[in-house]
């Protein structure tokens, strides 16, 4: 990996010097610097079922950011440097998640775990989120080469086509800016305009030479805060392991993609193809395992996917490689004054977890792949609310619809979201999101509602905020982050702490907003820009 890092690092520095080399003298030299200081906490406003202890009212998260930015025009060479410090305080409900972790790993195999790893900059490439020059190859060729940020397609909440790179959800799930919880990478992005086609080709390759950890969503499988129910405070780490070098999902194979964007009268679209890793993780799950029974899941249930996991407790987590093939297209209507978008992701063999849906571990049968078809839809309107609310400026207001259809979809398949839970996966799953802003005392209230519900399994989330500004620097938000469910929660089984069985009871009905049950909290930021 140490030679990966120093491949990227040669490549920016040739880079640098050649082209600064090439420039003509001038004077067009200049660095500037910016970034915030940002303070953040989250208060419990129920009680956490895992826990011995009441929880209401409780810090779960504690944490303080540092990010540094940095421009630089050498010539007709720019260069951009992203980084971030985050350092948290281990609240007592961490130290309570700690204590459980050490005490009831399953199958007697303990851990180490220590939860700030999951949380804090502990490394340089932590810390360096973003490293990157741009330059012109010619009037109508731009290049951007170093470790950065690649965002494809139109969605908000749940990604279609902004698939390449993987999320960190460990640290607030999915209620944070994207561009501060995806993952950059190291890339050798192009830009080619093409004026008489009335568009643009953009394509990338990515070499490999990320760090395993950069690979994939991170999902809190540590056993963290954001870990979904029942499963705070179980190491999954410490019975299984991460695979970046599974023959259907190796990190170092490069990786690619290319779009077209392009306009047509009123209509701008694009089609984009990319060989990328799926984002989600999957299990291949441990069919020799050392664990008598497996938590449940019959032996004659399992099998591996394409290769004999190396953890043979519980299994392996991979992130295969998969295609997709998409569609963008947005226009705005003048009859309904509002903009239209839509997005279509089509992913042949897409791979699901699952099967042994009465055990302890729904979904760790093993792998099945299905061609899968992701629509996004979305309604964009400015909203008049001056003379009823008061409004110094007209309300964005966002209406998403997004589905996801498995379209060679078989009931028997018994496939799972997600590998633990048991609701088997329709044929649809849609999910439908509402936003809207106002603008108050020339932009210095800024209340928000976000409203999210799971058309097809029941359950949602509803995120009402205000941030207010304070002069050119401050900015404070406060929201409330609540979830509702149709009662279908996966529980902690019973009995006394070390003799439970961590894992939770068998269910075949817990779906995605299921999970987060009983995670109603306030959560406060306040941020120092410079």
């Amino acid at each position: 990996m140490k030679n990966n890092q120093k491949k990227a690092s040669v490549l920016l520095v040739s880079a640098g010097l050649l082209l600064s080399a090439a420039t003509h003298a001038s004077d067009d030299y200049s660095v500037n610097f910016s970034g915030y200081v940002r303070a953040q906490a989250s208060m419990f406003l129920e009680d956490q079922e895992e826990t011995s202890g009441n929880d209401e009212g409780d810090l779960g998260m504690a944490r303080t950011s540092l990010q540094l930015e940095m421009d630089a025009q050498t010539g007709d060479v720019f260069w951009k440097a992203i980084g971030r410090i985050d350092k948290e305080h281990q609240t007592s409900y961490l130290d309570d998640l700690e204590r459980m972790t050490r005490l009831q790993s399953p199958g007697g195999f303990s851990t180490t775990q220590d939860y700030m790893d999951q949380y804090d900059t502990d490394s340089f490439g932590d810390f360096l989120r973003e490293f990157y020059v741009d330059f012109a190859l010619s009037d109508r060729v731009d290049v951007r080469l170093g470790k950065q940020q690649l965002v494809w397609g139109e969605s908000d909440f749940f990604q279609a086509l902004d698939l390449v790179h993987g999320f960190d959800y460990r640290k607030r799930l999915f209620f944070e800016n994207n561009e501060d919880w995806r993952k950059p990478l190291i890339l050798a992005n192009f830009n080619v305009d093409i004026p008489e086609l009335d568009g643009n080709l953009n394509f990338y390759v990515r070499p490999g030479w990320d760090r395993a950890e950069d690979m994939g969503s991170n999902f809190n499988i540590e056993g963290g805060r954001w870990i979904p129910h029942p499963y705070r405070g179980v190491d999954f780490t410490a019975f299984t392991e991460y695979n970046e070098d599974h023959k259907d999902g190796d990190w170092d194979d490069p990786t690619f993609g290319i779009r077209w964007n392009g306009t047509a009268g009123s209509i701008g679209y694009s089609f984009a193809y990319l060989k990328t890793f799926n984002p989600q993780p999957i299990i291949n799950p441990a069919v020799n395992s050392v664990v008598p029974g497996a938590f449940g899941v019959p032996k004659a249930q399992m099998q591996s996917y394409g290769e004999l996991a190396r953890n043979q407790v519980l299994g392996d987590w991979v992130f295969p490689e998969i295609d997709v093939f998409g569609f963008t297209a947005n226009t705005y209507n003048q009859s309904i004054d509002s903009t239209l978008s839509a997005e279509f992701a089509f992913i042949p063999d897409k791979p699901y977890n699952y099967g042994a849906l009465q055990s302890s571990l729904p979904g760790w049968g093993g792998v099945k792949e299905k061609d899968t078809l992701v629509t996004m839809v979305r309604v964009d309107k400015e909203l008049d609310l001056s003379n009823i609310l008061g409004t110094n400026r007209p309300s964005l207001t966002s209406i998403q619809l997004f589905d996801t259809w498995i379209v060679d979809y078989d009931e028997n398949d018994e496939i799972v979201e997600f590998a633990s839970f048991g609701a088997k996966k329709k044929e649809h799953t849609t999910y439908l999101t509402f936003f809207t802003l106002l603008n108050f005392q020339r932009d210095t209230i800024n209340p928000s509602l976000v409203i999210g519900t799971d058309l097809s399994n029941g359950g949602g989330f509803a995120i009402p905020a205000v941030e207010m500004v304070f002069g050119d620097d401050w900015r404070f938000k406060a929201e409330a982050d609540l979830w509702w469910t149709d009662g279908d929660q996966k529980r902690v089984a019973p009995g006394n702490v070390g003799a439970r069985n961590p894992l939770g009871t068998s269910e075949n009905s817990a779906s995605l907003f299921d999970w987060f049950g009983d995670d109603n909290q306030l959560t406060f930021t306040l941020t120092r820009q410079f």
